[in-house]
């Protein structure tokens, strides 16, 4: 039997951005949209179908997102403001 040696390689870093207005929107839209869409599920299926669970399941999941996004992050905030800021008495490292 024969096998096959794989070499790792090294994953490009991926920055993300920082969330903006029209990401937000973007966000707002699609958490309406499944909204919309499991309440018109449950008027035409009632409550007991899977595709009527799966749907609000998914309401759920966006709006736990929503929540989990909106928590400000005091270290990002501080890492952020350094960068902007380099010569902010904050931002300087001494060493001891």
């Amino acid at each position: 039997m024969a096998y096959t040696t794989i070499e790792p390689t090294t994953a490009p870093t991926i920055s993300t951005p920082l969330q903006t207005p029209s990401s937000k929107s973007a966000f707002e839209t699609q958490l309406q949209a499944a909204l919309e869409h499991a309440r018109r599920l449950t008027e035409m299926h009632g409550t007991e179908s899977i595709e009527v669970a799966l749907a609000w399941e998914t309401v759920e999941e966006l709006q736990t997102a929503k929540a989990s996004h909106q928590k400000v992050n005091p270290t990002i905030a501080f890492v952020r403001y350094c960068a902007e800021n380099p010569d902010a008495s904050e931002a300087r490292v001494y060493d001891v």
